[in-house]
């Protein structure tokens, strides 16, 4: 095992992660690009998955980002790792919900119960959602909550059961999003169902690919399983092995690292992608109450917090955001 420094292993997280930008091609096939090589990108807010494809390609424009999702469709806006909302490719959200969902079903059932929804009046409305947007396409969250109530389902178009059930039939593989706020029939959105089947050692692999070195507890946070079944397939896959402040790590690239800044968007999954980080977040990046807003990173640090309103910038230590500054400005004409 070697021995290395956590300057290094953020540097190499960094790279890993696509943040020296790889990706040179535009269009929507560079936004499949770098949402295949990441394993997906948070997707809690569009503007935060536009932006973290904009971090890791050269070429590719926030219009793009939209192409690729909702005419090309080679990426999916669904739940995915850890049951918050990704944007993954199309080829990928099968084997993902295959490993993941059941867990993250019955890690819900709890909230469940609390809003009254036990599994038969799940399925029922997993059904009715999915035929309704069968036979009418793309549907908003209160065109949905009414077909609900008129199925006897929920017995008011408001609260957050609507959203659950929805959510649920996210998982089941049957709903995704559509275009803008809106959720579509799977079958009908891709041109067929997904097949609910995936490889444990494989998304390991990826995992490690994308945000490696890291540790099976990175990996379980990361997507969401038991740590004993992400310890398993982590040791099954990895190839190198470092010891950062007496934590062991796993990687299967021993990586230089990348030193470059970048002014990553909200929820970016470079932040959100392990357990321990080997940083802490300031209140202007993390704030609490799940929140993470657009942060500035250099060689893998977090040095300042930025604003999507009028670009300002709020840096710890001094660096040269001119490229980036452009780039943002590129990106969204």
């Amino acid at each position: 095992m070697t021995r290395r420094s956590a300057d290094w292993l953020l540097a190499a997280r960094m790279q890993a992660n696509c943040l020296a930008r790889p990706v040179n091609d535009a269009g929507p096939g560079g936004v499949a690009d770098v949402v295949r090589r990441t394993g997906g990108l948070q997707a809690q807010t569009w503007r935060g998955a536009a932006y973290a494809v904009r971090a890791r390609s050269t070429a590719t424009t926030s219009a793009n980002v939209t192409h690729a999702q909702e005419t090309e469709r080679s990426v999916v806006r669904g739940w995915f790792m850890r049951g918050t909302l990704q944007l993954v490719a199309t080829e990928d959200a099968g084997p993902l919900l295959g490993l993941l969902g059941a867990k993250l079903i019955k890690d819900t059932e709890r909230r469940y119960g609390e809003l009254g929804l036990p599994q038969r009046i799940r399925d029922q409305a997993a059904d009715v959602l999915e035929e309704h947007l069968l036979a009418h396409g793309p549907g908003n969250r209160a065109e949905l909550a009414d077909v609900l109530v008129r199925a006897g389902l929920i017995p008011a178009p408001k609260g957050q059961a609507v959203y659950a059930l929805i959510r649920y039939a996210g998982l089941l593989g049957r709903v995704c999003y559509g275009p803008g706020e809106t959720w579509v029939a799977v079958s009908d959105w891709l041109g067929k169902p997904l097949v609910l089947e995936g490889d444990l050692e494989t998304l390991a692999h990826r995992y490690l690919t994308a945000y490696g070195p890291a540790t099976a507890r990175d990996f379980a946070t990361w997507a969401g399983l038991p740590v004993p079944q992400a310890r398993r397939a982590i040791t099954a896959v990895a190839t190198e092995s470092f010891d950062v402040d007496g934590a062991d790590l796993h990687a299967v690239e021993d990586l230089p690292g990348c030193q470059d800044v970048r002014m990553l968007g909200e929820f970016d999954a470079y932040l959100l992608g392990y357990q321990n980080r080997f940083q802490d977040l300031p209140k202007s990046i993390f704030p609490g109450g799940g929140m993470l807003s657009p942060a500035v990173i250099k060689a893998g640090r977090a040095i300042g917090a930025w604003r999507h309103a009028d670009l300002s910038t709020d840096l710890f230590e001094p660096a040269d955001l001119t490229a980036e500054l452009a780039d943002l400005t590129r990106f969204a004409a």
